[in-house]
């Protein structure tokens, strides 16, 4: 329909028709998307939320204390760690003369200790077994087992000897460089201590195990006497 404008122009008037409505086709891809994007904003917030609890955040606010790797609890403590006098005692195997080298801890730093002992009769020189003890105490940052067990990777790094030690006991062992056919030693970790044992024969010997052999005895003896009471 025209009509004439105040100048005189020609206007055309459409009447007005009320809103098309969706089609089906138009309804489903709507659908669609919102399903689509619905699925996409519930992955971001899983992500989210998985990433924010593995920052400590969620430990932080749902107060839930750091756990060490490993829970097994220490097996020996500072306060109940046998003397060198203890492990002669304690065994028959071992030569009743036994000294204190150093015993070593400070409970206002740490609960980690070491114990240096020697067992040589005082008229003699052999022969000669010496023992180095280290235990260590799990802390919030690292379990003793896990501290010893570097420990004893440490110390056993200059061995080149694989040969298996041959111990009944302990969790790892090896065997140490040794100075002369007359002496030998052994490293063995047992849970949070590691123990090293040095041995010198009376007389050398052969063949290695003229001094290994005697050392395990020792090793076993040493290890019973350690045991906590």
């Amino acid at each position: 329909m025209a009509a004439s404008g105040p100048l005189g122009w020609s206007v055309t008037v459409r009447p007005s028709h009320p809103p098309t409505a969706p089609t089906p086709q138009q309804k489903m891809k709507t659908s669609h998307r919102v399903a689509l994007w619905s699925g996409i904003c519930v992955a971001v917030v899983a992500t989210a939320l998985a990433v924010f609890w593995a920052t400590g955040f969620g430990s932080f606010l749902w107060g839930t204390d750091h756990k060490t790797s490993d829970a097994t609890p220490d097996k020996y403590r500072d306060t109940d760690f046998a003397a060198c006098t203890d492990f002669t005692t304690r065994s028959p195997e071992l030569p009743r003369d036994a000294s204190e080298v150093a015993r070593n801890w400070y409970p206002e730093i740490s609960k980690d200790g070491i114990l240096l002992c020697s067992f040589t009769p005082p008229d003699q020189q052999r022969p000669l077994v010496r023992l180095q003890a280290s235990w260590f105490a799990t802390t919030a940052a690292q379990s003793g087992s896990e501290h010893a067990n570097t420990n004893f990777t440490g110390a056993s790094a200059l061995s080149n000897d694989d040969s298996p030690v041959g111990l009944t006991f302990g969790d790892k062992a090896r065997w140490l460089p040794e100075k002369s056919q007359a002496d030998c030693g052994l490293i063995f970790l047992d849970r949070n201590a590691v123990f090293q044992i040095h041995y010198t024969a009376a007389t050398p010997g052969g063949n290695p195990e003229s001094c290994r052999g005697p050392l395990r005895k020792m090793a076993q003896a040493l290890y019973t006497a350690a045991q906590p009471r």
